[in-house]
């Protein structure tokens, strides 16, 4: 009998570190899929300052019978896109954006016929598409530091208006985005603002989502 209780005492105790070990291995999985890595990533944002304040007036042509003199330079509250990223790893980050934004011009028309004259608008709507690529060089759970560089196309529907006339065009123009620097804050919801040059904006902000496969 006393032989027989160390033995009965050292059976229970494996048995207990067994099961122990069995719960540890059964809770990592689930920590882990808790915390799966966020690869996927939607975003919507705001940019002022685009390169087409800057450019001046579109290049386009009009079938109207007057003549419109020199135009204000294009005014717009700013653009809006969306986008989607696919992050790749801990550095890279590749995806597609589309953004819209409305320029308007004013100025004078001249009939030709008549040699008088009247108020004329122009009125620019943009719709832009790129691919883009990011680079991120601070990659924390809850900050982002990053920069990137997207290249697409712009396509403007332009109407001219004057006197109760009006005119069409379609053009196709480059679009491109360089990201300086950005800054995301968050982990799964999220907001960012970023730094650079191109068709989208200067200086551009928004809210993202990020969430796993």
């Amino acid at each position: 009998m006393k032989k027989i209780f160390p033995v009965l005492m050292a059976f229970m105790l494996l048995s207990s570190f067994s099961f122990s070990q069995t719960d540890l291995t059964t809770a990592a999985p689930n920590t882990k899929t808790s915390e799966s890595p966020l690869t996927n990533d939607f975003y919507l944002g705001y940019g002022g300052l685009s390169v087409f304040y800057f450019s001046g007036q579109l290049v386009t042509s009009f079938n109207l019978d007057y003549n419109v003199g020199t135009l204000s330079d294009p005014s717009s509250p700013g653009c809006i896109y969306i986008g989607y990223s696919r992050i790749l790893n801990n550095v890279i980050s590749t995806g597609f954006m589309f953004g819209y934004q409305d320029f308007q011009s004013t100025g004078t028309a001249t009939k030709y016929e008549s040699n008088s004259t009247f108020p004329a608008t122009v009125d620019d709507k943009l719709l832009m598409g790129m691919a883009k690529i990011t680079f991120s060089y601070v990659s924390k759970p809850i900050i982002h530091m990053y920069s990137g560089i997207g290249i697409g196309i712009t396509m403007d529907f332009a109407t001219e208006k004057a006197n109760g006339e009006s005119s069409s065009d379609r053009k196709l123009f480059p679009a491109g985005q360089l990201t300086l620097m950005g800054l995301r804050f968050g982990r799964a919801f999220g907001g960012f603002i970023e730094f650079g040059v191109g068709t989208y904006g200067i200086l551009n902000a928004g809210l993202s989502y990020r969430f796993a496969d």
